[in-house]
Protein backbone atom coordinates (compact mmCIF):
# COMPACT_ATOMS: atom_id res chain seq x y z
CA UNK A 1 0.00 0.00 0.00
CA UNK A 2 3.00 2.30 -0.31
CA UNK A 3 2.55 5.34 -2.46
CA UNK A 4 -1.09 6.07 -1.66
CA UNK A 5 -1.93 9.69 -0.95
CA UNK A 6 -5.03 11.68 -0.20
CA UNK A 7 -5.75 15.19 -1.46
CA UNK A 8 -7.84 17.23 0.95
CA UNK A 9 -9.45 20.65 0.61
CA UNK A 10 -11.16 22.08 3.67
CA UNK A 11 -14.00 24.58 3.90
CA UNK A 12 -11.55 27.24 5.12
CA UNK A 13 -9.70 26.98 1.77
CA UNK A 14 -6.72 24.98 2.98
CA UNK A 15 -5.47 22.34 0.51
CA UNK A 16 -2.90 19.61 0.94
CA UNK A 17 -1.71 16.18 -0.15
CA UNK A 18 -1.01 13.70 2.64
CA UNK A 19 0.43 10.17 2.61
CA UNK A 20 -1.72 7.36 3.94
CA UNK A 21 0.61 5.73 6.44
CA UNK A 22 0.49 2.29 8.11
CA UNK A 23 -1.02 3.66 11.34
CA UNK A 24 -3.97 5.08 9.40
CA UNK A 25 -4.41 1.85 7.42
CA UNK A 26 -4.48 -0.27 10.59
CA UNK A 27 -6.97 2.08 12.25
CA UNK A 28 -9.09 1.87 9.09
CA UNK A 29 -9.05 -1.96 9.15
CA UNK A 30 -9.90 -2.03 12.85
CA UNK A 31 -12.83 0.38 12.44
CA UNK A 32 -14.36 -1.38 9.44
CA UNK A 33 -13.27 -4.93 10.39
CA UNK A 34 -12.08 -5.76 6.87
CA UNK A 35 -8.87 -5.54 4.88
CA UNK A 36 -7.89 -2.15 3.49
CA UNK A 37 -7.45 -3.34 -0.11
CA UNK A 38 -10.84 -5.07 -0.18
CA UNK A 39 -12.65 -2.04 1.16
CA UNK A 40 -11.03 0.19 -1.44
CA UNK A 41 -11.83 -2.08 -4.36
CA UNK A 42 -15.04 -3.99 -3.58
CA UNK A 43 -16.90 -2.41 -0.70
CA UNK A 44 -15.88 1.24 -0.88
CA UNK A 45 -18.15 3.87 0.59
CA UNK A 46 -17.46 7.58 0.77
CA UNK A 47 -17.27 7.17 4.54
CA UNK A 48 -14.10 5.13 3.96
CA UNK A 49 -12.44 7.93 1.99
CA UNK A 50 -13.41 10.52 4.60
CA UNK A 51 -12.10 8.30 7.38
CA UNK A 52 -8.76 8.03 5.58
CA UNK A 53 -8.70 11.82 5.24
CA UNK A 54 -9.26 12.15 8.98
CA UNK A 55 -6.43 9.74 9.76
CA UNK A 56 -4.03 11.33 7.28
CA UNK A 57 -4.66 14.80 8.70
CA UNK A 58 -4.09 13.55 12.26
CA UNK A 59 -0.90 11.76 11.23
CA UNK A 60 0.39 14.97 9.67
CA UNK A 61 0.08 16.75 13.01
CA UNK A 62 -3.05 18.74 12.17
CA UNK A 63 -5.57 19.29 14.93
CA UNK A 64 -8.83 17.73 13.76
CA UNK A 65 -12.23 17.24 15.30
CA UNK A 66 -13.24 13.67 16.20
CA UNK A 67 -14.46 11.68 13.19
CA UNK A 68 -18.13 12.40 12.66
CA UNK A 69 -20.42 15.20 11.55
CA UNK A 70 -18.30 18.02 13.03
CA UNK A 71 -15.22 16.77 11.14
CA UNK A 72 -17.14 16.12 7.91
CA UNK A 73 -18.44 19.70 7.93
CA UNK A 74 -14.81 20.90 7.63
CA UNK A 75 -14.26 19.08 4.31
CA UNK A 76 -14.76 20.63 0.89
CA UNK A 77 -13.35 17.74 -1.18
CA UNK A 78 -11.28 14.58 -0.75
CA UNK A 79 -9.52 12.52 -3.45
CA UNK A 80 -7.37 9.39 -3.37
CA UNK A 81 -4.23 9.38 -5.51
CA UNK A 82 -1.37 6.92 -6.01
CA UNK A 83 1.01 9.80 -6.75
CA UNK A 84 0.59 13.23 -5.17
CA UNK A 85 1.30 14.89 -8.53
CA UNK A 86 -1.11 12.75 -10.54
CA UNK A 87 -4.82 12.97 -11.16
CA UNK A 88 -7.07 11.47 -8.50
CA UNK A 89 -8.52 7.98 -8.53
CA UNK A 90 -11.56 8.82 -6.38
CA UNK A 91 -13.37 12.00 -5.53
CA UNK A 92 -15.59 12.55 -2.56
Amino acid sequence: MDGLFIKIKTTDGEEGVYPIRPKTIVAFENKFNKGFAKLLTEDQKLEHVYYLAHGALKESGKVVKPFGDAFLETLESVELASDPNSESTETA
